[in-house]
């Protein structure tokens, strides 16, 4: 199918003088407006920030579509190339990359999204992870044969070449696949690849001759897990609530940790601070610990439902929920981190919220009703549209997501511009 792009329309407010907040404060006293019930919202399972581009990329449950959203100019765009779920995105030089439960790993370009590679194989089955060697030159992917292959009872990961998608290895990961959960991680450091799955087992293998080199296990599943370069470990989760630490100095599994109640689906070492690890859970939880020993720092509750994904963005933290709100929290506090905002995301259109203040931006005003709250009656038409206008403005993009050095001086004898709002407004109660 080919890739549908859309551009927002040009935003007609522009920062606001007092008296026109106090203006649309008064205005929300008297109305309300929510998202239609109508509007479907998808549930996130995958995030992936863009920091040269300032977009976020989101895979959702259950759709197919890679949808991106540019957090300075507002633009919604996707591309659909992947038969069904996509379920982990990486961003490398100008491409997308990502693997899907249809058995495939797909390299777009970011700009027009046109597909350089399709990589599959006849029984490559669902894939949950995707990654690139840090000299970019080799794709790896790490997938559940069995379910094209039942002879195949373990779970592979195969190596990639980056420029041509041939394929140049295969890794047998030791342990049976568990139908029940399907989850797994490779991660390459140095000459070595680390590779944890549902099976339960850490293999670690060499890099290019896929010789095993050493083998741990637990008693659980593995779900994901994340590389602590400061500490020299790997940090990995399990599906009951564990953490587990591997020390790459001696190879060994040598703490495990309870952290959460539930699946431990994502795990993420702070940009900035080494010794700080974030992690979130089927538990509707985000947790802030410290290394060395797995000190919790802070528990960020978020919601009832699964939490699949998170990623940075400057000092915010974004985690997407299968509820289908993507949560916004400013964690220059790790001790206190603060809802800033959400993300409403359906299909073509999509909402940010501000936390603090009744604006809001989108692309479509018309997912929206518009309610006169004394009488609980919806507005429609024009007047609907006008009052939907006024509280619609990307200036909720630039308090939650703008870069603050950004803003150009006023030239001389420049007045700021400051946009007009009437003295009578064009209806009736």
């Amino acid at each position: 199918m080919k890739p549908m792009l859309t551009v927002c329309p040009p935003d007609q407010n522009s920062a606001m003088v007092p008296w026109q907040n106090d203006f649309l404060d008064l205005l929300i006293e008297d109305y309300q407006y929510k998202i239609k019930n109508e509007i479907p919202a998808l549930g996130i399972r995958c995030l992936c920030y863009d920091e040269k581009e300032h977009t976020l990329i989101i895979a959702n449950t259950g759709v197919r579509r890679v949808h991106l959203i540019n957090l300075e100019t507002g633009a919604l765009r996707w591309y659909d190339h992947h038969e069904t779920t996509v379920r982990h995105i990486v961003r490398f030089r100008d491409e997308i990359i990502t693997s899907s439960w249809d058995g495939t790993v797909r390299v777009v370009n970011f700009s027009d999204f046109s597909q350089r590679m399709a990589l599959t194989e006849r029984y490559m089955g669902r894939s949950p992870f995707v990654t690139v060697s840090p000299d970019g030159n080799y794709i790896f992917s790490l997938s559940y044969d069995v379910e094209k292959n039942p002879l195949i009872r373990t779970n592979i990961v195969r190596k990639w070449d980056y420029k041509t998608g041939r394929l140049l290895q295969s890794y047998s990961h030791t342990g049976q696949h568990k139908s029940s959960t399907r989850s797994g991680v490779c991660i390459p450091i140095g000459e070595r690849l680390y590779v944890i799955s549902n099976s339960g087992f850490l293999n670690v293998f060499h890099l290019h001759s896929g010789t095993l080199l050493k083998e741990n296990s637990i008693r659980g599943d593995f779900r994901t897990m994340c590389h602590a370069p400061g500490f020299n470990i790997l940090i990995s989760t399990d599906i009951t609530g564990f953490i587990h630490l591997y020390n790459l100095r001696n190879d060994r599994l040598y703490a495990s940790y309870q952290v959460h109640q539930d699946d431990i689906t994502g795990i993420l070492v702070h940009p900035r601070k080494p010794e700080i690890v974030f992690t979130c859970s089927f538990d509707g939880l985000i947790k802030i610990s410290e290394l060395p020993d797995f000190k919790c720092l802070y528990t960020l509750p978020v919601d009832n439902h699964e939490l699949w994904s998170f990623t940075f963005i400057g000092e915010m933290l974004v985690a997407g929920s299968t509820s289908g709100f993507i949560y916004i929290y400013d964690i220059s506090n790790l001790r206190g981190p603060q809802l800033k905002g959400k993300i409403f995301l359906s299909g073509e259109a999509y909402s940010i919220f501000s936390q603090d203040s009744h604006l809001f931006y989108t692309n479509n005003t018309s997912i929206f009703n518009l309610f006169r709250k004394k009488e609980n009656e919806i507005i429609t038409g024009k007047q609907s549209d006008y009052l939907l206008h006024l509280f619609n403005s990307k200036q909720v993009l630039d308090r939650l997501f703008g870069k603050k050095d950004k803003t150009a001086p006023l030239q001389e004898g420049q007045k700021p511009r400051m946009p007009q709002i009437p003295d009578k407004l064009p209806f009736t109660h």
